[in-house]
């Protein structure tokens, strides 16, 4: 399994047609590595290519403004229509990206976000993004999101300990994303979307609640849902049934007509 990174923005596995990754909310601005998409790239036979952000985003920006800053960031290494996979905060930003400018996605694959936060999302993100801004640690109210109560405890530990190892990286980015998608919402645009599009959640995602998930689905014509149960946020990506469900999605010629 052939791995590179292009450059400081975009980091590839495997070959074959590009399935562009755009990941999840993080402090850091570049991609490292794509490893931990080699599974990935190798059931689906695809060079899964991984995405940052883009730079300098200021304070506030929307989320119509961040996917399209997204979008010319895409457009400088690869062709559409794209087969486009966001994850989390980076399936708001797909989202956006193909409801603002839908002949630009040809497949569209939603991981553990939906067209909304729901309040109740948008208040933890908003908890979280104030911690980070006024130099605090933000691990508990991540990972209250992120585990059940009686886990939270525990979750939070490397949550801490990745906040302590990236104490010197600027935040200002990842706070920019997160003023972005506290405000983005596209539940009335969905039916804008042209692409396949497939939606895959975990049954017990607790950033986002399952009326999310189905709402999201439910207002993207023909797309289709996949619901792991016992799944998690973080746990959704994990599953066996993943990296196959991915792959037949891709691979599906009827999916892109």
């Amino acid at each position: 399994m052939s791995e590179r990174k292009e450059e400081m923005g975009v980091a590839s596995t495997g070959s074959g047609p590009p399935v562009i990754v755009l990941p999840g909310l993080s402090r850091r601005e570049e991609i490292r590595s794509a490893t931990a998409y080699r599974p990935l790239a190798a059931v689906t036979h695809r060079t899964v290519s991984v995405v940052a952000r883009p730079r300098g985003l200021q304070r506030n920006i929307s989320m119509e403004d961040l996917a399209a800053k997204q979008l010319a960031v895409l457009r400088e290494h690869f062709v559409e229509p794209f087969d486009l996979m966001g994850i989390s905060t980076g399936g708001a930003i797909a989202l956006q990206l193909a409801v603002d400018h839908p002949l630009a996605v040809r497949r569209l694959i939603v991981v553990a976000a939906a067209s909304w936060f729901g309040s109740a999302g948008r208040l933890k993100l908003r908890q979280y993004g104030d911690c980070i801004a006024k130099r605090r640690s933000g691990a508990r109210v991540l990972a209250s999101v992120l585990a059940p109560p009686w886990l939270a405890w525990l979750a939070a530990l490397p949550i801490r300990i990745q906040e302590i190892l990236e104490r010197n990286i600027d935040p200002a980015n990842m706070l920019a994303t997160i003023d972005a998608e506290c405000g983005f919402d596209v539940t009335a645009k969905l039916s804008a979307i042209k692409a396949a599009t497939l939606v895959i959640s975990g049954e017990r995602d607790r950033a986002f609640s399952p009326e999310l998930f189905r709402a999201t689905a439910d207002g993207i014509p023909g797309a289709r849902r996949v619901v792991y149960g016992g799944r998690g946020h973080l746990g959704t990506m994990l599953d066996p049934r993943f990296g196959k469900d991915v792959a037949a999605f891709l691979n599906d010629p009827i999916a892109a007509k």
